[in-house]
């Protein structure tokens, strides 16, 4: 794959970074602070469907896998904040919110890895860099969030740049299956395989 093609791939998933403010905008509009059970399930899947769409849509991922990736980051999200904030206790100290992040970051990756055809090393890539990925933006966000112990869903933009720019790389190397099958030894005719 051409260089110019890995770079329009990086700066397509780059542009995914938005997804993250408006995800927690969406998740508070519809669950207010992540602080208990409910809360953390309802907004991780509100703003699960709206980090998938963005990805899928500005990303590029391919349309026919877009609606599967929209619906693997919406139940990765909520399972993932529902286990991330309640094992932190919705405590919004740095410490908490990388260890939130992480759990949350595990759930998504799992979830997105198996969404979509991806060869198995760049799954196992993916669903081990979101965890790790995650925890950063977290990290990053609660060094310049002033309003933590507002329990958002995910981090905010500073966090979410850094994020989409490293998974970026992932997404831009990852090898893209054809669409175009193979033949098959067997569909051949000996007349086909004589030739």
């Amino acid at each position: 794959m051409a260089i110019s093609t890995r770079s329009k791939r990086w700066a397509r998933w780059l542009g995914t970074f938005v997804g993250f403010p408006l995800a927690g905008v969406a998740a508070r509009a519809v669950s207010g602070n992540i602080d208990a059970l409910g809360a953390a399930a309802i907004g991780g899947l509100i703003g699960g469907v709206v980090l998938g769409a963005v990805q899928a849509v500005i990303g590029g991922i391919e349309p026919g896998a877009r609606l599967r990736w929209i619906a693997a980051t919406a139940t990765g999200l909520a399972v993932g904040l529902t286990v991330g904030a309640s094992a932190v206790g919705y405590h919004t100290d740095t410490a908490s919110l990388v260890a939130m992040g992480a759990i949350c970051g595990a759930a998504v990756g799992v979830a997105q890895a198996l969404s979509i055809p991806m060869r198995r090393v760049d799954r196992v890539l993916w669903a081990v860099a979101t965890p790790v990925l995650w925890a950063s933006g977290w990290l990053i966000t609660s060094q310049v969030i002033a309003d933590a112990d507002r329990q958002h869903a995910v981090f905010g933009a500073s966090g979410a740049l850094a994020v989409s720019a490293l998974a970026g790389v992932l997404y831009a190397l990852r090898h893209r299956p054809t669409t175009q099958q193979p033949v098959a030894v067997t569909d051949l005719s000996s007349d086909q395989v004589a030739a």
